[in-house]
């Protein structure tokens, strides 16, 4: 059994997080959980003990640290969560930290830095990893069914009549919306094409409400020795699944037609269409879904008692959060 302590409540993806935990009592512990806010703390109590059981909430991240855990989950607020899980690794604590990673690259780098130093795990939580939908394409562009890969596109709307929600807790970061959601999937874009050579921001207010300041509509192009990537985050959506991501090479094409979410409803099958140079036609595939979050705890604890190493190393992470802040327009674009 991982026994694990929680640092910082406030993340919507903390709740799913717990609620597998919980799910799997033979593989899992939550042990402990610390946050600043009262008022997260008596919600997430109310919420998580009848599934659960008990966990003792601490006043302080030290008091957490010194108890009997084996690992750390950071799932604070974003400009917050770095520095608690560097509270972690100085304690000698693996860290699974919620995306993204921070909000200054020096501060995430510095933090690789020491984990390594102390060969500690560090591994984040970017929750489509390990969907059907997106293992099913990962295998296949990794045999190389689609030739030579020349254009990545990613579309990750928000929903509209959230767009108060977004401003209050997005609302101090530069990139607004498109900082929050583009790692998902720049975080695939990078395992599937590599390190971007460019990286060019277009990031706007387009709604007609709310501070001119938020950016709820951000668009991002990316550049590669041999293809195109474009990642869209709008925070204007009311058309129902309109999550995608498609995939072109030379031989073929991969389309996830509804990337589907954490916490939004989600299907039971999850669809990949699929062509393949000589078809007619595009085919279908139908998979079962894998519940969320529950590989990422699994991979987690696999690589903390180093029975295998990480599927996405400390450096593929740090490669994906600078690029994710400079196409936030939160560092200086790369040309």
């Amino acid at each position: 059994m991982l026994r694990l302590g929680m640092l910082g409540m406030w993340h919507t993806h903390a709740d799913g997080l717990v609620r597998q935990i919980a799910a799997h009592p033979k593989e899992f512990q939550l042990v402990a959980a610390h946050d600043p806010d009262p008022k997260v703390v008596a919600q997430r109590r109310k919420a998580w003990t009848p599934l659960a059981g008990k966990f003792r909430i601490v006043d302080k991240p030290a008091e957490l640290l010194r108890e009997p855990i084996d690992g750390v989950v950071v799932e604070g607020r974003v400009h917050e969560n770095v520095r608690m899980a560097r509270l972690a690794i100085d304690a000698g604590k693996p860290v699974l930290l919620e995306k993204p990673a921070g909000d200054n690259l020096d501060d995430f780098r510095r933090l690789i830095d020491a984990a390594q130093k102390r060969h500690l795990h560090v591994q984040m939580a970017y929750l489509f990893r390990y969907m059907a939908s997106v293992q099913e394409v990962m295998q296949r562009v990794r045999k190389g069914d689609l030739g030579r890969i020349y254009f990545f596109r990613a579309r990750l709307p928000k929903d509209l009549p959230s767009y108060n929600r977004y401003v209050e807790e997005l609302g101090r970061y530069k990139g607004g919306i498109f900082f929050e959601m583009a790692g998902h999937v720049i975080d695939m874009m990078i395992s599937i094409v590599g390190r971007p050579g460019q990286t060019t921001p277009y990031l706007a207010h387009h709604h007609r409400k709310g501070p001119r300041s938020f950016i709820d509509n951000g668009v991002a192009m990316f550049g590669f020795e041999q293809a195109w990537g474009t990642v869209e985050v709008p925070a204007l959506e009311v058309a129902p699944r309109s999550r995608r991501i498609e995939i072109y090479g030379t031989e073929g094409a991969l389309v996830i037609p509804h990337l589907g979410s954490g916490h939004l409803a989600n299907k039971n099958i999850e669809t990949v269409e699929v062509f393949r140079s000589g078809q007619r036609d595009w085919e279908s595939l139908r998979l079962p879904a894998r519940p969320l979050q529950i590989s990422d705890l699994r991979e987690f604890a696999a690589c903390v008692s180093r029975k295998k190493r990480p599927d996405f190393s400390m450096e593929h992470d740090l490669l994906v959060q600078e690029t994710l802040l400079r196409a936030s327009g939160m560092m200086p674009p790369k040309r």
